[in-house]
């Protein structure tokens, strides 16, 4: 006669080794479901990536808000949009399969046609070198062409002034694209900066609205800001080095940079922007500034500063030389493109293209138009994948990838 309790464990067994039986069951099949969501998420992200080298290869008449679109057949449908970005633009590229969506954006620019090293439109004065000035790549100049000149205190010292073909510039230079584009605030909420807690990041998607964050003080201190943000002030910022802003626009008529500062950031002013001593802005960077005749307006890149990217003064050309300008200081250096329909005192460093209305020197002694001092352009030293140009017929149509955001 079987006991009692013997009859409970072998119950109580096969309780235990069913519940297990159907656990593993059920492990096996969420494994397979869990499998075969990341296969649909690994093809989904495949095909995102392939949807936005088709949209960059299309070339610029597609690119905008473009129709859905299977690429593969395979029943997922790809959506791009492009809006501006100050001087660049992003393309988010939606890629959906049923009820998951994959969304990535990227900084975007168009590829160029060669590149001169500078381009002088013609005053019908000639360009003057002094000290050690140079320029190595192709170059417009005034039809009165390129000399070596003297000041009161050095002259040329260079071998060789220029190394390149030597072509004859017009009166005006290239047109411009389409300028700095600051995206218009799509609600009436007023963010300041100073209601935000110290030491939180701050980061604004670019698939979102524009953060607009204003500033109430002249200084920003002990910031983190990142991505789709507007940073505004009605007067002027000044920058602290401690602050990490990275991808942002900063709008306000004067934006000074302390020293040691290093971002990357998108400036647009209407007075002065000034990058102190050894303040670096890390590609894909901006500086524009739209000026006024009447008013003095200045770029000033301070000795060992750098930009990585574009700079831009735009406004009425042909005020008096040296009201508006561009100064590229002594050991300074812009990476990428300068554009100056004022005036342009350089002393540092162009590694790839400067247009400029005029050359202004002034030493203890003068003034000089036209001159050069030890300054140096290196078009043939930009590196090949610098992508956007401030040109429009510098350009030939794709587009390429210029960051990942």
């Amino acid at each position: 006669m079987i006991r009692a309790s013997s009859i409970y464990y072998a119950i109580l067994i096969c309780v235990v080794v069913g519940i297990c039986c159907s656990a593993l069951l059920l492990i096996s099949q969420y494994s397979n479901l869990f499998a075969l969501q990341m296969e649909m998420r690994t093809e989904l992200l495949a095909n995102n990536r392939s949807a936005i080298n088709y949209f960059l290869a299309k070339g610029p008449t597609s690119i905008g808000d473009s129709d859905d679109i299977d690429l593969f057949d395979n029943g997922i449908v790809s959506r791009a949009t492009t809006h501006p970005w100050g001087l660049y633009h992003v393309l988010q590229v939606r890629s959906t399969l049923k009820q998951d969506t994959v969304s990535r954006s990227v900084l975007i620019g168009q590829k160029y046609k060669k590149r001169p090293a500078l381009y002088l439109a013609d005053s019908e004065k000639p360009l003057q070198m002094v000290g050690k000035a140079k320029i190595i790549g192709d170059a417009y100049v005034p039809q009165k062409g390129i000399k070596k000149g003297y000041i009161t205190s050095q002259s040329f010292s260079s071998f060789t002034f220029l190394e390149g073909a030597q072509w004859h510039a017009t009166h005006k230079l290239p047109k411009p694209k389409a300028g700095f584009v600051v995206p218009a605030r799509l609600t009436d909420t007023v963010a300041f900066v100073e209601e935000l807690k110290k030491g939180e990041k701050v980061y604004n998607a670019f698939g979102n609205a524009p953060l607009y964050l204003n500033l109430r003080e002249n200084e920003l201190l002990g910031r983190e800001l990142e991505g789709k943000v507007v940073l505004k002030a009605i007067d002027s910022i000044f920058i602290h080095r401690d602050n990490r802003l990275e991808d942002i626009v900063i709008h306000a008529p004067i934006v000074v940079f302390q020293k040691g500062f290093v971002g990357s950031v998108q400036v647009t002013a209407s007075q002065k922007i000034i990058l102190q001593e050894g303040a670096v802005l890390e590609y894909p960077s901006s500086l524009y500034l739209n000026f006024e005749e009447s008013e003095e307006s200045l770029i000033y890149l301070e000795s060992g500063s750098k930009v990585l990217g574009k700079v831009a003064l735009v406004g009425t050309v042909g005020g008096k030389p040296g009201i508006n300008r561009i100064t590229i200081g002594k050991d300074a250096e812009v990476i990428g493109e300068v554009y100056c329909e004022g005036s342009t005192a350089l002393k540092g460093q162009v590694i790839g293209s400067l247009f400029t209305h005029d050359f202004y020197l002034k030493t203890e002694a003068s003034s000089y138009e036209n001159y050069i001092e030890d300054g140096r352009v290196d078009q043939k030293a930009l590196d090949p994948g610098f992508l956007g140009t401030m040109i429009d017929d510098n350009i030939i149509g794709s587009y390429g990838i210029i960051k990942k955001l």
